[in-house]
């Protein structure tokens, strides 16, 4: 009975320690979306998408590209969320812990009735990918998806 508290103690230190270590926790990411409208017409780059310049100019021949919108989303690993990029689009992302601090991402973009894109990429922690998308007649252009994990 002398020994009982030395073991109580040493117990309530071992679950401290197994639900304080960050494998017992879900890991979590954030996804910026940044939605560009790109274009034919002189215009050049705007100044809010400076940080993308290189893969878009790498990537696409348009002469303009516009920030549409931008917004984000907290996932859990493995998790589920939904962002809506205005003007009716919409993200349905699934995300998983990928091999090598990687992140799978599901992604599926919806006009509302229809879906645009719909793909799995690897991603690596502050990487934009760049998925090309329908095209804007209404705006005389094409848009363009840029995603980072966080």
């Amino acid at each position: 009975m002398k020994n009982q508290p030395i073991y109580l103690v040493a117990l309530l230190f071992a679950s401290i320690a197994l639900f304080a270590s960050p494998e017992s926790q879900a890991q979590q990411t954030n996804i910026s979306t940044t939605l560009i409208l790109a274009s034919s017409e002189e215009g050049g780059i705007d100044p809010a998408l400076k940080s993308y310049e290189g893969n878009l100019k790498r990537l696409f021949k348009y002469k303009s590209y516009k920030l549409q919108n931008r917004s984000g989303a907290k996932l859990s690993l493995p998790g589920e969320s939904s962002i809506n990029l205005g003007s009716g689009y919409k993200l349905n992302l699934t995300a998983q812990a990928g091999s090598r601090g990687k992140i799978r991402l599901s992604v599926r973009w919806t006009d509302g009735r229809r879906t645009l894109i719909n793909t799995t990429i690897n991603m690596s922690k502050g990487v934009p990918t760049i998925l090309g998308g329908p095209s804007a007649p209404s705006q005389n252009g094409n848009l363009i998806l840029a995603l980072v994990a966080r």
